[in-house]
């Protein structure tokens, strides 16, 4: 169809909030005490991602529902006693985009559209994470008509 990329979908989830804990030590086994903690709060967490800058230190983003964030406060505000991040920065409110159905390992250059897609209309995400069949975006709730718009003229889903 008109050379777009066919996808399966596009899932929006709204209403949340983005936390990133930026630069701290390397927690390697203790990461998933850190993780537990949110379980042990009842709070779910539907998005996050890990990884390590320049310097070799850790960061953490995780999304949350903006109706948990309230009771998350003390467990944020406790963990960033305990490992000690350079930064906390905290986004709301944001959406998660989700384009699923294109296959990472059946189309070569699949994750430079994405990116390609949103350079070209300058969009700002602030966070991406992908799996082998799906690309989720975490943007600004007021950037999420723009962006699903740029990312409809290079791939096609149903409605």
């Amino acid at each position: 169809m008109s050379g777009k990329i066919e996808c399966g979908g596009l899932t929006r989830r709204e209403s949340l909030v983005l936390v990133e804990l930026r630069g701290f030590a390397p927690l390697a086994g203790h990461r998933r005490n850190v993780l537990k903690r949110f379980g042990d709060y009842a709070i779910p967490l539907c998005y996050l991602t890990v990884g390590w800058d320049a310097d070799d230190a850790e960061n953490l983003s995780i999304c949350l529902s903006r109706a948990d964030l309230e009771r998350a406060e003390p467990l944020l505000a406790m963990l960033s006693t305990e490992i000690a991040p350079r930064r906390v920065v905290t986004w709301h409110p944001v959406t998660i985009l989700t384009v699923y159905g294109p296959h990472f390992l059946e189309r070569y250059g699949l994750a430079n559209e994405f990116i390609a897609t949103l350079a070209d209309h300058r969009l700002t995400v602030l966070s991406i994470c992908s799996s082998v069949n799906s690309v989720s975006f975490v943007v600004h709730e007021r950037d999420v008509e723009t962006t699903v718009h740029a990312l409809s003229e290079r791939f096609n889903w149903p409605d």
